[in-house]
């Protein structure tokens, strides 16, 4: 080739090169679109009643729709509420769910009350994080066929363990972000490092989401990290400023609350941290391994022998090789983390994003099964259609919730009561702030003073903006809201307010 052939041959090779590229990118843009739509379809479809049915929050769903408020005002800086004593990292899912408040509720009028707004944008988000896997995958390996089983067989899996990518209740809507953590990482340090910003984007919401994950997002992330540098893998520049962007983001706002309330919830979670015993290590394991089976006995099997599946198909295959890697690295921070950072080891719900790894390696031999065997076209066409249909036949993705009735009437009833004067709200017994918070979430939603009484106890459920003031506490409408179980009511019946299926209802009473 001479000089001149060689001169017009590299622009030429550039150019395919370039296009080629860019088929590629359309080409994995077009997977997530498509598995972002399935999702959310399926989705929406069983939780259908979402955009009927009127649903008054309870509990925790309370008082997260009262941080709703302030996130919809901008004014929100931290993550949700923990029942030792601080807030969350970050507000990151509750703006999410504030902009589904908005979106469906106050601008689209397509749902009937808020919460069912902020539960659609959850679903939308997990749908997103789905897709986000496939799309990944489907960066590795080019094959629709491939997708629609890895599709299904994420179906089945859901099937099996409910509520993961449908419920509104926060340990569950860590699962899907940290799936995607998982698969992003693995990517990365496969050689794909243009999926770090995918890494930050679902380490950050995992950050904000639970104390827990500043934890595991830098073990994991750092780990990544330190192999990409290790191994001189190349990092386009943009990649690194999207990388970093990303991050930049989800750091402002848990900067911003460390300034502006100094010194912030870090600090607390130092002293939560040295605030409990630690479990013996074979207790660390048995809280670990519940989650790979019906049972810990199941578990283990399902354990050992998935692991070795993996690692006999992983060879000359880098996703699956790294894929099995970090599930292994993530399977051992679950039993330290277990081991030192929960206090109470038989609440399995703190755990429950771990589901991911399960599901990961699942998808991970269905990879390596199906790059070393020719002509399973069907069999990953057939595993999407039993995953939609165990899907519908089972409802297992539809949208399940605890609800108050008796929120509305109970309201009126009280502003019939207090006049121009200001609610002011007790509990008795403590627990009964469960029915007490969402009085006050739905005063402020239709315009109704309603403040909590106990400053010291009630200010981490409803912000401070809904304790009462001295002036409130002094000439305000006292009020009472008691379990029934807790005995004779105090004052005057004006309401009763419960949950819809089973729990006992309370009564709320006028006092003086």
């Amino acid at each position: 080739m001479t000089k001149t052939d060689q001169a017009v041959a590299d622009p030429i090779d550039t150019v395919v090169g370039e296009a080629q590229f860019g088929d590629a990118r359309r080409g994995h843009a077009r997977v997530f679109v498509v598995a972002w739509l399935a999702y959310a379809t399926a989705l929406l479809v069983s939780s259908r009643d979402l955009f009927t049915r009127m649903v008054y929050e309870e509990g925790d769903a309370a008082t997260v729709s009262i941080q709703v408020l302030a996130a919809k005002d901008f004014e929100l800086l931290v993550g949700n509420y923990s029942r030792v004593g601080f807030h969350h990292p970050g507000p990151a899912f509750i703006y999410v769910q504030a902009f589904g408040e908005w979106l469906f509720y106050d601008v689209l009028h397509r749902v009937p009350t808020p919460w069912n707004g902020q539960a659609i944008a959850i679903l939308l988000l997990n749908a997103a994080m789905m897709a986000l896997v496939l799309s990944i995958v489907h960066d590795w390996y080019p094959s629709w066929t491939l997708v629609a089983g890895l599709a299904g067989a994420s179906l089945l899996f859901l099937a099996v363990y409910r509520e993961l990518i449908s419920a509104l209740w926060f340990p569950s809507v860590y699962f899907a972000p940290f799936l995607v953590f998982l698969v992003a990482v693995s990517s990365v340090v496969a050689g794909r490092t243009k999926h770090l910003w995918v890494a930050a984007l679902a380490g950050g919401l995992l950050v904000h989401g639970h104390a827990e994950f500043l934890f595991f997002v830098p073990s994991l992330g750092g780990g990544a990290l330190y192999l990409v540098w290790r191994r001189k893998l190349a990092v386009a520049a943009k990649d690194w400023w999207m990388f970093g962007g990303t991050a930049v983001v989800f750091a402002a706002p848990i900067m911003l609350n460390t300034i502006v309330n100094f010194p912030g919830e870090l600090v607390k979670y130092v002293s939560y941290g040295g605030g409990h015993g630690i479990h013996l290590p074979w207790t660390a394991v048995s809280y670990t391994v519940q989650f790979w089976g019906p049972n810990r006995v199941a578990g283990i099997v399902v354990f050992v022998a998935l692991f070795a599946l993996v690692v006999l198909v992983a060879r000359g295959e880098k996703l699956v090789a790294s894929g099995v890697a970090f599930c292994a690295a993530t399977v051992a921070l679950m039993s330290v983390y277990a081991m030192i950072g929960i206090d109470q080891i038989s609440e399995a719900y703190i755990g429950y994003f771990f589901y991911a790894v399960p599901l990961f390696m699942f998808l991970l031999l269905l990879v390596g099964v199906t790059q070393r065997a020719g002509g399973l076209r069907f069999v990953a066409v057939g595993l999407l259609v039993v995953g939609l249909v165990v899907s519908g036949l089972t409802n297992s993705l539809a949208n399940r919730r605890h609800e108050m009735v008796g929120i509305s009437a109970t309201l009126e009833a009280m502003a019939r009561e207090a006049g121009s004067r200001p609610i002011v709200l007790e509990r008795r017994p403590h627990e009964a702030w469960a029915e007490m918070v969402p009085l006050v979430l739905g005063g402020a939603r239709s315009g109704i003073r309603v403040c909590a009484d106990d400053a010291e106890q009630m200010e981490l459920l409803v912000t401070a903006a809904f304790v009462c003031t001295p002036g409130e506490l002094e000439s305000g409408a006292r009020f009472v809201v008691s379990r029934k179980n807790a005995g004779v009511p105090v004052g005057q019946v004006v309401g009763e307010i419960g949950r819809v299926l089973g729990a006992e209802q309370s009564w709320v009473t006028v006092v003086g």
